[in-house]
């Protein structure tokens, strides 16, 4: 007997891997298989799952061509054996005890879903950032220990919990009797699946602990690259409310729903920082979204906060460059902060609307790229720097220098305060083929 299958999907997940795999193996619970999807990585992860594989017989390495992780979980689903399901990503981690407290817990109240709290771990700080559950908590029924969806506050299932599959334990002939899968999207792939399993659910437990580690400010993480598919987001609310209307659940979970719609797609859009994922993104609120969802029509109280509906109504009612002054005065002690340590973007030097290439990810890179993702001045930017391995920084995807190689930048800003360190720069860059007049710097106070 297997009492939890655990599907794990993998793409080039190299630095996390071992971690992720030693958190599963050194689980307390031992009836338990490990059903690694390796979706076409190109560094070492599969040779590292073969290597696993080799020393633990609950590893089962299966593999397919690049699809993303909604279709290779679907994939790993078709083998699991287990009486539960539970879902992890690669770069995230368990506690020891996770799996036998969660099968604990389901087997006792015989549930179809089992949720657990959570921690994040900051990628960059290398430490546990504890969470406050009390908001969300604040919707499970107090005189209930088992529940459904009804039985939450204002039937609150898209405010008790978030869409994410890695904290929850699945009963697998629950998920078979409701026929979902994931979405086969490159982000946002979970949420269909997970709430609507939420809303179908008939016995729902909570272990109000923090069982699994989130990783955050992973930059390979595919929830990082959304604005190549910025659409994908809205899909997902689409398909909830398309299923939640077929199985007359609407009227149910509207006030849940309208809530974290309008949650969900202001922040969504405010973590867009491309310039034409942006506007194409603003443009769809308007133009689609809401003309289906008439969100702004409903007539009870928000579940969510009022600057969201707020700023969706701004959204709604105004152009985008009044929006993103909106956005702008937000930042506006940012903006102070910059302007006292004389690191305002040298925009007298860069042309507008042009891909720039910003080299040192230092303080003074961060904030030239902070300022540039609140104006969208350029079309596009990216940030490079020697020790880019070590210096990811939060909100900033920092990558290798040999990527000026491939030519797809107008411009090059050396953001460095050093003259010796950029003068090197410099040099580099020119060794590197790139044009003197292709290259810009400024130092500190923009002298």
């Amino acid at each position: 007997m297997i009492d939890i299958s655990v599907i794990l999907p993998i793409y080039n997940a190299e630095p996390y891997l071992r971690q992720c795999l030693d958190s599963l193996c050194g689980q307390t619970l031992r009836s338990i298989e490990i059903i690694c999807v390796d979706d076409g990585s190109t560094d070492s992860s599969l040779a590292i799952l073969r290597d696993y594989e080799k020393q633990d017989t609950r590893i089962k390495v299966l593999t397919q061509t690049n699809q993303y992780a909604g279709a290779a979980r679907n994939y790993g689903m078709r083998y699991a054996k287990g009486k539960y399901l539970i879902f992890l990503d690669s770069d995230d981690f368990f506690q020891l005890d996770m799996l036998e407290k969660m099968y604990k817990k389901a087997e006792h109240g015989r549930l179809d879903i089992t949720v657990c709290h959570y921690e994040l771990y900051s990628d960059i700080a290398k430490e546990k950032i504890i969470m406050d559950f009390s908001e969300k908590d604040s919707y499970l029924p107090k005189e209930k220990d088992i529940f459904s969806g009804r039985d939450m506050r204002c039937a609150g299932i898209f405010q008790a919990t978030v869409g994410w599959a890695w904290d929850k334990l699945f009963r697998t002939e629950f998920v078979k009797s409701c026929g979902y899968k994931f979405s086969d999207f490159r982000s946002s792939e979970d949420g269909f699946f997970v709430y609507m399993l939420l809303a179908k659910a008939k016995r729902i437990g909570v272990i109000k602990k923090s069982l699994v580690f989130h990783r955050m400010y992973n930059f390979n993480s595919l929830s990082n690259t959304k604005e190549q598919n910025w659409k994908n987001g809205f899909k997902m609310l689409e398909s909830i409310r398309s299923e939640l209307l077929r199985q007359d659940l609407y009227s149910l979970y509207e006030q849940s729903f309208v809530s974290i719609a309008i949650e969900f797609q202001v922040d969504y859009l405010k973590s867009m920082f491309e310039k034409n994922a942006f506007f194409q993104c603003y443009q769809y609120i308007k133009e689609v979204t809401e003309p289906n969802f008439r969100l702004m029509q409903y007539q009870g109280t928000y579940l969510c906060r009022e600057k969201d509906v707020s700023q969706y109504k701004q959204v709604l009612e105004t152009e985008v460059q009044d929006f993103l002054f909106v956005l702008l005065r937000e930042k506006e002690d940012i903006i102070i902060r910059t302007r006292q340590k004389g690191w305002v973007f040298p925009y007298r030097l860069v042309p507008s609307g042009c891909r720039l290439l910003i080299y040192g990810a230092g303080m003074i890179g961060k904030e030239y790229y902070d300022q540039l993702m609140q104006t969208r001045y350029c079309e596009k930017v990216k940030i490079v720097d020697k020790q880019w391995k070590q210096c990811r920084t939060i909100r900033v995807p920092v990558e290798d220098p040999q990527i000026v190689k491939n030519g797809d930048f107008d411009y090059i800003l050396i953001s460095i305060g050093n003259q010796e360190v950029r003068d090197k720069v410099k040099l580099w860059l020119g060794d590197m083929g790139i044009k003197e007049d292709k290259i810009l710097y400024v130092g500190k106070n923009g002298k």
